[in-house]
């Protein structure tokens, strides 16, 4: 994947971590112009973000409002939350602001599921 005006990308570093945001223009080999439905117009470092295959038209140095606009007629935010990448970041989200009882009823599900699992395997060994 290229670092191109109207790539798609997330923050995987920081205070915006998991912000998927467009790039509307590269300003040297290091840091790009970002801009996004729900993220502000900056300069961003390219360390800092991480690349999707996502990509819209768009041109060099476009303005906020013209990056709104393709954001909205591509349907980013759609696009983005069926990315694989997006449904990771949801689940971690998700993993990490679980209560002591409730990862508690998850290590149950998973305990039940590894027997069915070891169940149903040593059903098809024995049937051999």
């Amino acid at each position: 994947m290229f670092v191109q005006p109207g790539r798609v990308a997330y923050v995987n570093y920081g205070e915006d971590y998991g912000k998927a945001l467009v790039i509307a223009d590269v300003v040297d080999q290091h840091r790009v112009l970002v801009d996004g439905p729900d993220f502000p117009r900056t300069i961003y470092p390219m360390k800092r973000l991480t690349l999707t295959k996502l990509r819209m038209d768009l041109a060099r140095g476009a303005r906020r409002s013209t990056v709104l606009a393709a954001c909205k007629k591509f349907d980013m935010q759609g696009k983005w939350a069926a990315t694989m990448q997006a449904k990771k970041l949801a689940q971690r989200r998700t993993r990490a602001e679980l209560t002591d009882l409730q990862r508690f009823e998850v290590m149950l599900l998973r305990k039940r599921r590894s027997f069915e699992v070891r169940k149903l395997v040593k059903k098809s060994i024995s049937k051999k």
